[in-house]
């Protein structure tokens, strides 16, 4: 019998412990491959088909297979000296058997080139049908004209084979020189040596909690100052999740041991013995674990909620997608609104609703000259646009936003923000609003004042003031046709799609009048293509972050199943029935799989709770859809462990 085939039937008979190891590695080959498949198709190096957003999105991408290298690194160095560290029994029967260090290590990397063999042909294989649909998600995203033709590189091909069977092997022999040099003795008695107590101290244990809480307030208290707070809150949340499992989850479950209640109810005793022991030495593990969870929980929702808030400020704030004001009713100087929408029709751009609404200018007199200074470095500015209650509502229900009933001497306040984000409320300290129009003072009482608003800006006023109908149409009789204003709106249906149509019509507006012109497209669009794109791709590392911490929970959870196959073996024959048994096994592998999830969901609430702060918005919604779906995946992947732990169990006699 030689190495080879001794190699290929340990491979096969230990399928459950090299599974997830194959199935990680295949996974990373294939975003490798998917990358530099893109990277070297021939049309995303045209900018007349990718656009603008050509150059920025290679960028991305190269920094993402840097990213996949090192984490490749990282992970395969784990994962092999995880595997070298279970099998010392084995490598001593081999010594027994007469085999050198130097054929044991040969035997360690021709088991590591087929599984590294095998994970790159899986990889490419899945790489290459997926690169269809990145390439279709990735045209999607930057609402290209044509979609990106799917082209497999021979040069991604060789590129991937040869980066990954250089790492795969590279790492796989220095890995073999850990193999220890202890004699056959030590080898075979392996693990067996009995663990001691483990101990705890209770005032680290107490410091985790309190360094991890002040980590927590100093996020929540920061706001502004975060960017110097940062650093301090990482060491000091780090280090108490650090001490959080070396000494206070000890001395919790230590806690519970003398609990009487609690220890000898059922299988608790069992239970909480083998978990007190599988904390202490996972400890570094769960830790690891905790963190990585925690940068991948965040980073995602942070990506998630900045790409939805930007999106909702916008909206917010430039409600149609397209407006212009004329000065006097019946003038177009900037642009007649019949020559718009044939632009539109022409285009194929189909327009959801247009609105067109008489405004009255009016100058604020509520504030002091010394506010009128202080307010002017604001993106809101201080003057008004006026119109009546109907023609709010009206805009109101097109847009989905509560209605209003003003009565006469009450003014409702729609502030903006032209920078995008929410306004300041320059009126929520003050009962009145005080407004000259046409050399005419009137006060009204403010009702309430909102950021956004149901109609754009112009270049002079960034507030709308609503009042009651009644009132509107008496200043309105008072004003010449030619001293009113005249706002038109459309929004259309596919406006991330109108770009083309958008700067045809923005060319018919004389260049005076270009101020009076007002769409939300041709900027935003490049935002919420590059928000996407890099949301797309995060998700993709995210994926292998996640893969990552699973994976290792895996390998350790696996790794020391055969120092628990003689307890379990015993407790049967003691009396301890299989149902009992699988009890004991699912609660072992949860704390495991949720404890270091929840860890790095809590941290993840604080982080994001520092950036609502920031953002003055509640990311709570976003927040909890990429919990969610993190908590979905984790799930199946604990289900997974666990029914091959199981099937483990169920073999020994």
């Amino acid at each position: 019998m030689t190495l080879r085939s001794i190699a290929f039937k340990n491979i096969k008979g230990n399928l459950n412990k090299f599974v997830m190891y194959y199935l990680s590695n295949a996974l990373v080959v294939m975003v490798f491959f998917i990358f530099a498949n893109f990277m070297l198709n021939p049309q995303v190096k045209n900018v007349g088909v990718m656009g603008q957003m050509g150059a920025v999105t290679l960028q991305a991408m190269y920094l993402c297979e840097i990213v996949i290298l090192v984490f490749t690194v990282v992970f395969t160095n784990y994962s092999i000296s995880s595997f070298l560290k279970s099998r010392e029994k084995e490598f001593g029967l081999l010594s027994l058997f007469g085999l050198t260090k130097g054929q044991i290590r040969n035997y360690v990397l021709f088991e590591n080139l087929i599984v590294s063999g095998f994970s790159i042909a899986t990889g490419l294989l899945f790489g290459i049908l997926f690169s269809k649909l990145f390439f279709m998600a990735v045209s999607a995203i930057l609402i290209l004209d044509k979609e990106l033709p799917l082209v497999v590189s021979a040069k991604a091909i060789l590129l991937t084979v040869a980066s990954f069977l250089i790492l795969f092997q590279g790492i796989g022999f220095i890995s073999s020189y850990r193999i220890k040099n202890n004699n056959i003795i030590e080898l075979l008695r392996g693990a067996r040596v009995a663990k001691p107590v483990p101990k705890f101290s209770t005032r680290k244990a107490v410091l985790s909690i309190v360094l991890i809480a002040a980590g927590y307030i100093m996020a929540l208290f920061s706001n502004q100052a975060i960017i110097f707070t940062m650093l301090p809150i990482l060491i000091v949340t780090v280090a108490g999740t650090f001490m959080l499992y070396s000494q206070f989850s000890v001395y919790l479950t230590s806690k519970l041991q003398k609990n009487k209640e609690v220890f000898y109810k059922g299988i608790n005793m069992i239970t909480l013995s083998q978990i007190v022991y599988k904390l202490r030495d996972n400890s570094r593990i769960l830790f690891a674990v905790s963190i990585l969870s925690a940068v991948t929980l965040t980073a995602s929702a942070s990506v998630y909620s900045f790409q939805k808030v930007i999106q909702k400020n916008i909206i917010i704030n430039f409600p149609q997608d397209l407006s212009f004001f004329e000065a006097g009713l019946n003038s177009h100087q900037v642009i007649a609104p019949e020559r718009v929408e044939k632009i539109l029709k022409d285009d194929g751009q189909e327009i959801t609703y247009k609105n067109k609404v008489v405004l009255i200018n009016a100058v604020n007199e509520s504030l002091s000259e010394e506010e009128k200074t202080k307010h002017s470095t604001f993106p809101n500015r201080i003057d008004f646009n006026i119109m009546s209650n109907t023609d709010y509502n009206a805009l109101a229900k097109e847009e989905k936003v509560s209605t209003i009933n003003l009565k006469a001497g009450e003014i409702f306040i729609n502030s903006y923000n032209l920078n995008g984000g929410e306004s300041k409320k320059l009126f929520q300290d003050k009962e009145e609003l005080k407004l000259n129009i046409e050399g005419k003072s009137t006060t009204w009482k403010i009702k309430q004042e909102v950021s956004g608003g149901v109609i754009n800006t112009d270049e002079r006023n960034a507030s709308t003031a609503v009042v009651s109908d009644e009132e509107f149409n008496k200043l309105k009789a008072n004003i010449k046709a030619e001293k009113l204003n005249v706002y038109y709106g459309y929004s259309l249906k596919d406006w991330m799609k109108s770009s083309n149509s958008v700067l045809k019509i923005k060319a018919e507006v004389p260049k005076e009048m270009s101020k009076k012109f007002d769409e939300r497209v041709t900027d935003v669009v490049e935002i919420m293509k590059g928000m996407s794109l890099f949301f797309f791709i995060g998700t993709f590392i995210s994926i292998l972050f996640f893969i990552a911490t699973g994976s290792i929970l895996y390998f350790k959870l696996f790794n020391e199943v055969q120092k628990d196959k003689q307890e379990f073996i015993a407790l049967k024959k003691m009396g301890l029935s299989i149902g009992e048994v699988k009890r004991i096994v699912s609660t072992q592998c949860a704390v495991m799989f949720f404890l270091p999830f929840i860890v790095a969901f809590i941290h993840t609430c604080f982080a994001i709770k520092a950036l609502s702060n920031i953002l003055k918005s509640n990311l709570s919604l976003y927040l909890m859809i990429i919990v969610g779906v993190y908590l979905l995946l984790q799930t199946v992947y604990y289900l997974f462990a666990k029914s091959m732990y199981i099937k483990q169990i169920n073999s020994w006699e």
